[in-house]
């Protein structure tokens, strides 16, 4: 990225979404909403959308768009111009066959169960009529293009062009594929799709940004790899505001999960000012025309503001109609608030010496659930003996989060390029593929005074799982055998030393995970807890046989390393044992300096974040009827917090402290890089300004 600054690098950017045809006329939603409630941007589709779907044609949009433009630039409003590019409607899909996703039996893929989806291979009839009206749209007054999408499904695509590029491409027929070849050619037809709608872009008008909806914390199914496609978009969006709101540790956390990966695609937003946006459904997801609660719209505001992200707020019902609706009222007042103190919201980066892995490869090649979306189906992880890598790196978040320690999410890239160094510990949840490279950089990492805790089968396939046999990561974790997979019941861990990192445990003995593994360990290892063979049932006596180590630490040059034999992060979202959670919590106190120290855990999100020269510490309370959808949030009162601010490239000299949503600070004293004080009440959302 060259050092000039294009506009949709001057955040923040509050977007505005209507994701349908508006009966009352484009023109008066754009006067009485996109213009009036605080947005500075738009995502504009209900001028082009025939229904719910919007794909840009010259010759019937060019003169509309037109008109609009001038009305917006008068307005100050910027246009991004949103095109549908996974599907088509009945009118255009059925003159335009073409154009289909097909299955391997020859049929048309659909999306919704109603609308054709398009197969994007850049060498196929859909991707050049894409590609000839993009040139024409560019040459309108716009700022921006949206691309929805695009998607390869699973179960596609056999279409002649796809047929005729895979057997080039691979030397067999699409029909005897591998599932490594047609993972590579789903992600090979979305990024080279992107690659030249960008290249094309950017020939035309450089100050026209172009983006997507990326993929974030989920295997490659829909083709959409946000790495690959990275260098050919302007913005990093992921749909975290997507939900419903029901409990659970996917859905209480998803919009920070998402935007910590993008941030950990990015690097470090202080300099490569390549913004996050969060997409944020103002109705429930799958319900159009049910909008959130007030506190469900504040809190997702906030979350996504303390996370880095801009929020991208789209309605899939009558904009009037949700006009008369409070949630409105508080998406006018959020967009304000942000409007109104525009430095709050410009780059900052996470203050955390802690990351855990996100694993492209264990996601795509070894085992991983996957979330419902417009793409995809809700999927459990079907191995009977394998972990479920996405669902321990929610559960691990959700641990942390409530902890308030503070956490980055990188993946084999980010380690590849010497991230790990930034941390004083790494947490891999289930993460089972590695490079030869990864584990270099791991075992290194470690050499060289680096904390890791891992579980299960840690490093025992390569990179495309395919099972080793044995562990990348032995010499690390003093493991000196194969691994010996199996599932159990009622069977008990049982503390073996007193040591510092169980001396949380709220009993001797805790239930062990019903999927584990047996190793040999060196000498040198230390065995901290011992697994007892399974009981017969609930009640039965716990037998007498041989115990195997279930919990370990093993000193590796410099660094400590620890293991957990079990698929314990998956346990503990399904049966919720805290004490799970108290291991981890005391492999960060152990291996790290702690960044922010604070009481009432699990009550409210904090996230202390850095700009060029100031510290910004979001909080965020989550407080309500122990329900969702959160109706009203309760009160948190006189809230003490410690802050470390050491080796963040600040100068910690005399610090001021100064709220910005009304609270009142007391107590405050620093000593070195050390500050303390005491808040008097978290409302709703508080930013603590450190400079």
């Amino acid at each position: 990225m060259n050092n000039a600054e294009h506009w949709w690098q001057r955040p923040p950017l509050n977007i505005c979404a209507i994701q349908r045809f508006v009966e009352e006329g484009s023109e008066r939603a754009f006067d009485e909403y996109v213009s009036k409630y605080g947005f500075n941007t738009e995502q504009l589709n209900h001028l082009l959308s025939n229904g719910y779907i919007a794909y840009y044609e010259e010759k019937k949009h060019g003169e509309r768009l037109d008109s609009y433009l001038k009305k917006s630039r008068k307005a100050g409003i910027r246009e991004i111009v949103y095109t549908n590019v996974h599907c088509l409607n009945e009118e255009l899909g059925d003159t335009h066959p073409e154009f289909w996703q097909f299955d391997k039996n020859g049929d048309p893929i659909l999306a919704y169960n109603a609308f054709y989806m398009t197969c994007v291979n850049p060498n196929g009839a859909f991707h050049k009529n894409f590609i000839e009206n993009l040139k024409k749209l560019c040459s309108h007054d716009i700022d921006g293009i949206f691309l929805d999408g695009p998607v390869m499904r699973a179960d596609g695509c056999f279409c002649h062009v796809c047929q005729r590029d895979f057997k080039k491409k691979f030397g067999h027929s699409i029909y005897e594929a591998t599932p490594i070849e047609r993972h590579r050619m789903r992600v090979d037809s979305v990024t080279g799709h992107i690659k030249e709608a960008y290249e094309v872009v950017k020939s035309i008008n450089p100050e026209i940004l172009i983006y997507m909806n990326n993929s974030a914390l989920r295997p490659d199914i829909t083709g959409s790899n946000t790495r690959c496609v990275y260098n050919y978009v302007d913005m990093l969006g992921a749909e975290g505001g997507f939900f419903v709101p029901r409990l659970g540790a996917e859905h209480l956390w998803q919009t920070s999960a998402f935007m910590k990966h993008l941030e950990g695609i990015i690097g470090n937003p202080l300099t490569e000012k390549k913004p996050m946006v969060n997409f944020f459904s103002g109705n429930e997801s799958g319900i159009r025309s049910y909008v959130h609660t007030p506190a469900e719209t504040r809190l997702m505001y906030a979350r996504t503001l303390a996370n880095g992200g801009n929020v991208w707020y789209g309605l899939h019902l009558n904009v009037f109609d949700a006009m008369k609706t409070e949630a409105l009222d508080e998406l006018h007042k959020m967009n304000d608030f942000v409007l109104s103190s525009k430095d709050l919201f410009c780059y900052s980066k996470t203050c955390a010496r802690v990351a855990v892995m996100w694993s492209e490869n264990t996601a795509n090649y070894y085992s991983s659930s996957v979330a419902k979306s417009d793409f995809t189906d809700e999927e459990k992880s079907v191995y009977e003996l394998r972990g479920d890598h996405r669902g321990a790196l929610l559960s691990v978040s959700d641990m942390l989060e409530r902890l308030h320690i503070q956490f980055d999410i990188i993946d084999e890239t980010s380690i590849e390029r010497g991230a790990l160094s930034s941390y004083e510990a790494v947490i891999f949840p289930s993460v089972a593929c590695f490079s030869e490279e990864n584990a270099e950089r791991i075992r290194e990492y470690v050499q060289n005074g680096g904390n890791i805790l891992a579980n299960f089968d840690i490093g025992t396939y390569d990179e495309y799982g395919m099972p080793l046999g044995r562990s990348r990561l032995s010499s690390v974790f003093g493991f000196e055998s194969e691994p010996d997979i199996f599932t159990t019941q009622n069977a008990f861990m049982f503390k073996e030393l007193d040591t510092p990192l169980l001396d949380e445990l709220s009993m001797s003995r805790i239930p062990s995970p019903g999927l584990d593994v047996k190793w040999s360990f060196a000498p040198d290892t230390e065995v901290l807890m011992t697994t007892t063979p399974p009981c017969q049932g609930v009640y039965s006596k716990i037998p007498d046989g041989e115990r195997y180590p279930s919990v370990v630490a093993h000193s590796y040059g410099k660094g400590r390393a620890y293991y957990i034999s079990g698929c314990y992060l998956e346990a503990a979202i399904e049966r919720n044992i805290n004490d799970y959670k108290y291991i981890v919590k005391r492999f960060c106190e152990l291996s790290t300096r702690e960044v922010v120290v604070t009481d009432g855990a699990g009550l409210y999100e904090v996230v202390l974040r850095r700009q060029e020269n100031r510290f910004l510490l979001h909080l965020v309370n989550l407080t309500g009827a122990m329900t969702r959808p959160t109706e009203r949030t309760v009160p948190l009162y006189d809230l003490e917090f410690r802050l470390d601010l050491s080796g963040f490239g600040i100068d910690a000299q005399g610090f001021k402290c100064k709220t910005v949503r009304g609270g009142i600070l007391s107590d405050l004293s620093q000593s070195g890089d050390r500050i303390s004080f005491k808040l008097d009440r978290l409302s709703e959302y508080e930013i603590i300004v450190i400079e």
